[in-house]
């Protein structure tokens, strides 16, 4: 603990108000260079690994489906158009403004429909990102009806809510 707050005081050591003055006009305006020309430093890009603020995580899955049957086909198709449609922005009426797509609470399901206690939870997400591959097998392939033999379905979620300390107190698993 000394050590850290003797440290702290050795980074202060060297500042002055025409510094503050400088790095704070640069971020007001966005240039962060106005800092360096008006000073003739730069700021230590050591102590940006320290903490730069909460960061959203984001979590990646990938989904191979080969329907065996109509009936399988059919739901894959319902599948992968149910997350197409539901990652989209919606327009309201007159089409001036859109509503935000759907969001998303993903969760690892164990023993009657309960969180999975040993993996992480995880925070309501969007689906940024999504693609399909329908021919994963490297070749085009159907059934008569024209479905696909195979589909890859890749998706990225990202978390709305950065995860804090407090979201670890009331929780009895795994926590985020």
């Amino acid at each position: 603990m000394e050590s850290t707050i003797e440290e702290g005081q050795n980074m202060v050591k060297g500042i002055n108000r025409n510094d503050i003055a400088a790095y704070f006009a640069g971020q007001a305006v966005g240039n962060t260079s106005l800092f360096t020309r008006g000073t003739g430093k730069v700021l230590n890009p050591n102590l940006e690994l320290l903490f730069g603020g909460p960061q959203l995580r984001q979590f990646s899955y990938n989904f191979r489906f080969t329907p065996r049957e109509a009936r399988e086909a059919r739901e894959v198709k319902g599948i992968i158009k149910f997350f197409k449609k539901n990652m989209a922005p919606d327009r309201v009426e007159g089409r001036l403004f859109l509503k935000t797509p759907n969001v998303f609470k993903l969760k690892y399901i164990f023993k009657n429909g309960r969180q999975h206690p040993f993996l992480n939870k995880i925070k309501r997400c969007a689906l940024t990102n999504m693609s399909v591959d329908y021919t994963p097998d490297g070749s085009y392939m159907t059934y008569d009806d024209g479905s696909m033999t195979s589909y890859n379905l890749t998706m990225t979620f990202g978390e709305l809510n950065p995860i804090y300390q407090e979201d670890f107190d009331s929780s009895n698993d795994m926590g985020f």
